[in-house]
């Protein structure tokens, strides 16, 4: 697959090269075979059309969609601007926030298959500023007015529960204003530009936890912590971790924690109308990605091409392996693939679609729930606060990748994508 990419990317580049024309006129067809791999052709570009349509009309500036089948690429097109007069390309970088997530995830993964450390083992095993960590008691008393003080853990939180986000950690933003959630903000406990990671474990651990370990799903920086362990165990930072587990076997070479000057050009960018309108476009701030961060945040912190998250997502679909490379054995991907890793525990949904339940680093599809989209139980789907979204189906042997860059519209084109790009599929 490697090859087919990188011919399909430079075809994509060598089009825009001698084009020269305005960024909507950037518009390849359709992969031929599209087909023989069991799409209708016909239905397949109305997904292109729809796209086209909303970069025509100034919803988005412009997206990168791939779709591959059996590791072939079915569809590889970039439509509009990555920004204003700047053409899409094919191997645009986008902040991808989220998906830093599945990254991170498969390379602790790797280290995990290594002995390096167990899923059943306490956090403060790898991080011992965290062994006295307390938990929120609640609001006010109702009947008192006090504020009870922070209560013991009934248990410690363990790596399983930072992969499966259990550990009773959150994100300021994920819900409504409490004290854990003001504090979090006001420390910058998710900044990459303003504590070192030494310094965001110190100030996390005066903080107390949201929830009681491994009793509450929610959404949140635990797998910023897990990439903090790693380095702990590893003794070297997370970007050389990312670039020897993962990063460096599967040829990823456009996968990035800054953006610098030479790749500054290939940076897609969000719409004014996104920065001024946008109520989430405080994340391009946030995630900045042209500054040299302090810390390497394993939850948010990368920049990534379409091509680069295929091929992470292939590796996946394959059990494990890409163009002759083993990164993980086929049993660890169906353990960080698991559909039911939660084992009943509940909590705020935090975006997660009906019918799914929680890997070790995304929702999966359950065989029962109010599915809205098609899919296949054990499909998984994910994304990034900015914009992009990706989906896997092993069963159907499909991989989607969209990229841009719109944060309030990520939702929207996910399913918009999913329910056409399944209504092309015909066997």
């Amino acid at each position: 697959m490697r090859e087919t990419l990188t011919r399909i990317l430079g075809a994509g580049l060598i089009g825009l090269a001698l084009a020269g024309a305005p960024a909507l006129a950037f518009e390849p067809a359709p992969l031929a075979g599209a087909a023989e791999l069991g799409f209708d052709p016909g239905r397949l570009q109305a997904v292109a059309d729809l796209v086209q349509r909303d970069v025509g009309s100034g919803k988005i500036p412009g997206m990168v969609l791939m779709v591959l089948r059996d590791g072939k690429p079915v569809m590889a097109r970039a439509f509009g601007e990555q920004s204003p007069g700047v053409p899409m390309r094919l191997d645009s970088l986008h902040r991808i926030a989220s998906t830093t997530k599945l990254f991170v995830t498969t390379a602790a993964l790797r280290l995990y298959e290594q002995g390096r450390f167990k899923l059943s083992d306490p956090v403060a095993t790898h991080l011992p500023e965290l062994k006295d960590l307390k938990v929120y008691a609640g609001f006010e008393s109702a009947t008192s007015g006090e504020v009870p003080p922070p209560e013991a853990p009934r248990r410690p939180p363990t790596v399983q529960d930072l992969m499966r986000h259990t550990a009773g950690l959150t994100y300021w933003w994920i819900g409504p204003a409490n004290p854990v959630r003001r504090s979090q903000r006001e420390q910058d406990l998710e900044g990459l530009y303003g504590l070192t990671g030494p310094e965001m474990l110190a100030k996390l651990a005066q903080q107390p936890l949201l929830y009681q370990p491994g009793t509450t799903f929610e959404y949140s920086i635990a797998t910023d912590v897990l990439g903090h362990m790693l380095e702990r165990i590893e003794g070297k930072p997370l970007d050389r971790i990312l670039a020897e587990q993962v990063l460096e076997p599967l040829g990823l070479t456009d996968t990035v924690w800054q953006v610098d000057e030479a790749q500054a050009g290939r940076l897609a960018e969000p719409s004014q109308a996104t920065r001024e309108k946008d109520p989430l476009a405080w994340v391009f701030t946030w995630l900045d990605l042209r500054k040299a961060p302090k810390r390497f945040s394993a939850g948010a912190g990368l920049a990534s091409t379409a091509g680069d998250v295929a091929r992470l997502l292939q590796m996946l679909a394959n059990g494990g392996t890409l163009d002759g490379v083993r990164l993980l054995a086929p049993r660890t991907v169906r353990l960080m693939l698991h559909h039911d890793q939660l084992n009943g525990i509940r909590g705020p949904r935090n975006n997660v679609d009906d019918g799914y339940g929680w890997s070790l680093v995304n929702p999966v599809r359950l065989a029962t729930g109010g599915h809205t989209t098609p899919g296949a139980p054990g499909d998984l789907y994910w994304g990034g606060i900015t914009g992009p979204r990706y989906m896997l189906d092993p069963a159907e042997r499909l991989v989607v990748v969209a990229m841009f860059q719109a944060p309030s519209l990520r939702g929207h084109y996910y399913a918009l994508l999913r329910q056409m790009v399944y209504g092309a599929l015909m066997r």
